[in-house]
């Protein structure tokens, strides 16, 4: 008679981070886990079978094969180590009817003959499925104690992924375990699944010389390595208002706790104006396994919607992590929209002539260049340049926004015109604002009068001459009024106010 003994199946994990038990048993409780002796797999009881027991001792015994009464002698099961914790107590192993019917309980077999016993499989499995989501480096660990006999008595090991209903081999041809041996098995295709269960499976076949102990096993365990955790608190922002039309340079503090992997990546997002973060916009990210208290450069970019209830919060990539928002609003503001207005009004004036500039739209200005101008700060200044100048306006608002305008200051010699004069006469009021009375004195054979302004152009005419000219159309500016005469043309300037 031959005995098979396998001890335990543990699952361990073994990588750099802590292991989970995630299930085990050393059967001091029983074979309340486990489904002993099912069908799986062709399995049957009929000369051998699964128990759950502390029975250790051998004996001799008898049993009848066609009413011939045959003796035998079933050995001792080999003591266990010190490394099993309830050392020698109870285990999962197979027993033989036979040596059961003489009072022998240990873990020993009856081998097939193909006569009086025949070829059998003995499937014991996990009762219940063990759920591994979360887990990483799945691995099962246990004692084995076998003999058996290569290619007639051997063990396997089996799992499931479908709560049994389909098997797959993992370890098979087990035997000449003889002392108490540890075992560790990992598989990638255990971590992370809903639903896995292990299986044992004893084959008994004829053969030549099949010995005890018989397939046993002993103080199991299911561990794996949990997922790494994290949490991420998004800090306070410094400044809290920002402006639509600039980018802006930021830090974002944050602290991470737990723990993170290698190739993480944090990310700075910005809400919408709302505070939503359904579709954020990415402002900066920090590759980094670390934890604790740290920070990222950022930018929040030009060109955002006006808002004030813009949030920033950090994110985490590995493990997958939300964090918490700044938890103040933040204000995108709208710059101001400047103006510049000019008297005269399109900004033409005569060489050594000046234009009043006035500023709008925010409340502090500075203007450039400054050299020709009255003052580089204020709304409202004097250009008198010697050339036709470009100016430029940076008017900064309440909050702290700012925009730019400009404004060209053409300048004309007008003195071809003023003396092209033959003949005197008189203008008032200059400045005017709604008409301009004619004087003409001694003027003699008086032909028209028209208004130029100072590119020329002109922009008034009267085929005679008139003692008051309405000249309220008139944009505010410097003009000329011409009067032609037998004696040729007289011209005098005025301003519209």
């Amino acid at each position: 008679m031959n005995k098979l003994l396998l001890c335990g199946a543990l699952l361990t994990g073994l990588s750099v981070h802590s292991q989970t038990t995630l299930f085990q048993d050393d059967f001091e409780s029983g074979s309340g886990n486990w489904t002993l002796n099912s069908n799986d797999m062709s399995g049957a009881s009929t000369s051998n079978h699964w128990v759950v027991n502390n029975s250790y001792t051998g004996g001799s015994g008898s049993m009848v094969c066609f009413g011939v009464p045959i003796n035998f002698t079933i050995v001792t099961t080999p003591a266990q180590p010190g490394g099993i914790s309830n050392a020698n107590g109870k285990y999962m192993h197979i027993s033989s009817l036979a040596g059961e019917g003489s009072g022998v309980t240990n873990a020993n077999f009856i081998a097939s003959d193909g006569f009086c016993n025949f070829d059998e499989s003995n499937f014991v499995k996990m009762t219940n499925a063990l759920s591994t989501i979360g887990y990483s480096n799945v691995t099962l660990s246990f004692w084995e104690l076998i003999g058996g006999e290569s290619g007639s008595v051997t063990g396997e090991i089996y799992y499931s992924l479908d709560n049994g209903s389909s098997w797959i081999l993992k370890t098979g041809g087990i035997n000449n375990v003889t002392t108490w041996t540890s075992t560790s098995l990992a598989d990638a295709a255990w971590d992370n699944v809903s639903s896995l269960k292990i299986a044992f499976r004893f084959l008994n076949t004829a053969g030549s010389s099949p010995v005890d102990p018989a397939f046993a096993i002993d103080e199991l365990k299911i561990t794996g390595t949990a997922a790494a955790s994290a949490a991420v608190a998004t800090g306070a922002i410094t400044s809290t208002n920002y402006c639509s039309n600039t980018s802006a340079n930021i830090s974002v503090p944050f602290t991470a706790t737990g723990t993170v992997n290698a190739g993480n990546v944090y990310t700075a997002q910005l809400s919408s104006s709302t505070g939503s973060f359904a579709a954020p916009t990415a402002i900066g990210t920090l590759t980094s396994s670390a934890t604790g208290t740290l920070s990222i450069p950022a930018t929040i970019p030009s060109g955002l919607p006006v808002g004030t209830g813009y949030r920033i919060r950090v994110d985490a990539s590995d493990p997958a992590t939300v964090g918490t928002d700044n938890g103040t609003d933040l204000t995108i503001a709208a710059p101001p929209t400047v103006t510049i207005g000019s008297v005269p009004a399109n900004g033409t004036i005569c060489s050594g002539s000046s234009a009043s500039l006035t500023a709008s739209g925010a409340t502090v200005f500075g203007w450039s260049p400054a050299g020709s101008l009255s003052s580089a700060t204020g709304p409202n200044v004097t250009a008198t340049p010697t050339a036709t100048q470009v100016y430029t306006v940076i008017g900064t608002n309440a909050n702290g926004c700012s925009n730019s305008a400009t404004f060209t200051v053409t300048v004309q010699s007008c003195a071809g015109l003023e003396e092209a004069t033959s003949g005197e006469f008189e203008i008032y009021p200059n400045p005017a604002t709604q008409s301009l009375n004619v004087h003409v004195g001694e003027l003699k054979g008086l032909q028209s009068v028209s208004v130029l302004d100072l590119s020329g152009r002109t922009v008034l005419s009267f085929q005679s001459v008139l003692n008051a000219i309405d000249i309220s159309s008139l944009e505010s500016g410097k003009y000329f009024l011409v009067i032609m005469h037998e004696s040729g043309a007289s011209a005098k300037a005025f301003v519209k106010e």
